[in-house]
């Protein structure tokens, strides 16, 4: 590679992005950029609302009453049939203490 000013042979340059080919006679050769740029931004979108989660399921929002807690909302998981002679398998997931109770037949 040569420099595109002078036509000199360029020999390697260690710089603090890596190593640069560069001229001896300090010539910037044009398609690269090898001084540091000082970049400073200002945020200015205004942060982001926080909302504490108390401890309960936002998945939760099927009615059904858990047999340990009384809570009344809970998750429905599908777990999908790995045979097609087979069921899909429903559970509910309470949304307060993470009861786990399997549902009989399907559920509509």
């Amino acid at each position: 590679m040569f420099c595109k000013t002078c036509g000199s042979l360029l020999v390697p340059k260690k710089t603090p992005y890596g190593k640069w080919m560069a001229c001896p006679n300090g010539h910037s050769q044009p398609e690269l950029v090898q001084e540091s740029k000082d970049i400073s931004i200002k945020n200015k979108e205004e942060g982001k609302r926080l909302e504490v989660n108390l401890g309960e399921n936002p998945l939760a929002v099927h009615d059904h009453i858990c047999p340990r807690c009384k809570h009344d909302k809970a998750e429905l998981i599908e777990i999908s049939a790995s045979y097609s002679d087979e069921d899909n398998i429903y559970r509910m997931k309470c949304g307060k203490c993470k009861f786990v109770k399997q549902l009989e037949g399907k559920v509509t």
